[in-house]
């Protein structure tokens, strides 16, 4: 029942590590993409909050 879980933490953690790569190398490559998303959610966001 533990080594279950364990893998799955093991799985989740490389998918972090690997999500986290991904963003990274996508704001190396497409500078310009990324920080359109950014500020299109950061305009979404009230100013209020």
């Amino acid at each position: 029942m533990l080594d279950q879980n364990t893998d799955r933490t093991w799985w989740m953690i490389g998918a972090v590590v690997v999500g986290a790569a991904m963003v990274a190398l996508a704001k190396v490559v497409f500078p310009g993409v990324l920080t359109n998303v950014e500020d299109f959610f950061v305009n979404m966001i009230p100013k209020g909050l």
